[in-house]
């Protein structure tokens, strides 16, 4: 059954160093619009130059800031061990974009990775990022994020605040339809609560959960046939979590 939605572009901005991250970033935006768009009424378009530019003559960050940044709504930086190539402009094109973001006034969500640095890392990359990171710091709210969980959470968490801001400014005569808290902990992998009697005091490991049974039955959950998921307590929602981590 078709609805009416409004489509909001994200572009994913970041230097050649965090392509899983980029593809991670892409997955959470899918993720939340099925579960979340129909209920909002907004459809979220995630923006990569490598599938939405195409080619034209003139500055290729120039051509890219006509074509991508300057029709997106949102901005997701992601950064590891580069700042970027320069553009003529600016330090690089990752750099331009959010420069051109933050002088429009439009909304800019940056991510910092704190994995380990390989052990060619371009040390003069490297002192850029972190002038870089250091003048945002007084510019815009950044956040760190130790692995692709970690981050996926983070920009799933963020997304669902900037939206539902969104919404609450511009829809408050609209009632919304419950929707079950759904929290997505690996591309395959999330959590749901379940709620009983009007409360919510368990959840659900729902997904390819198989190849980790055996783990799940370790940390005391149970399968639910019925609703097809490991069964927690809602209290041990963030133990189960770190636990996860450790072997997803």
């Amino acid at each position: 059954m078709t609805y009416n939605a409004q489509v909001h572009r994200i572009l994913i901005a970041s230097p050649g160093d965090v392509e899983k991250e980029r593809n991670q970033i892409s997955n959470t935006i899918n993720d939340w619009n099925c579960i979340h768009s129909e209920s909002h009424g907004k459809v979220l378009l995630p923006v990569r130059w490598e599938t939405h530019a195409k080619p034209g003559a003139g500055r290729a960050q120039e051509l890219i800031n006509e074509q991508l940044v300057k029709k997106c709504d949102i901005l997701i930086g992601v950064f590891w061990t580069r700042l970027g190539s320069p553009t003529g402009e600016y330090a690089s094109g990752t750099v331009e974009e959010i420069e051109e973001f933050l002088s429009a006034g439009k909304t800019v969500m940056l991510y910092f990775s704190n994995k380990d640095m390989p052990s060619n890392t371009d040390i003069d990359q490297l002192v850029l990022l972190r002038e870089f990171k250091k003048k945002m710091q007084g510019r815009c709210l950044f956040f760190e994020y130790n692995d692709l969980i970690e981050l996926k959470d983070l920009v799933n968490r963020h997304i669902s605040l900037e939206i539902s801001g969104e919404k609450s400014e511009q829809v408050d005569h609209v009632v919304s339809q419950p929707v079950k808290n759904k929290t997505v902990v690996s591309e395959e992998i999330y959590f749901e609560d379940y709620e009983k009697n009007g409360q919510v005091k368990s959840f659900l490991v729902k997904g390819s959960t198989q190849r980790i049974k055996e783990e799940l039955r370790q940390l005391g959950g149970k399968w639910n046939r019925s609703l097809e998921g490991w069964i927690f307590p809602k209290k041990n929602e963030d133990e189960i979590r770190q636990s996860l981590r450790e072997f997803l």
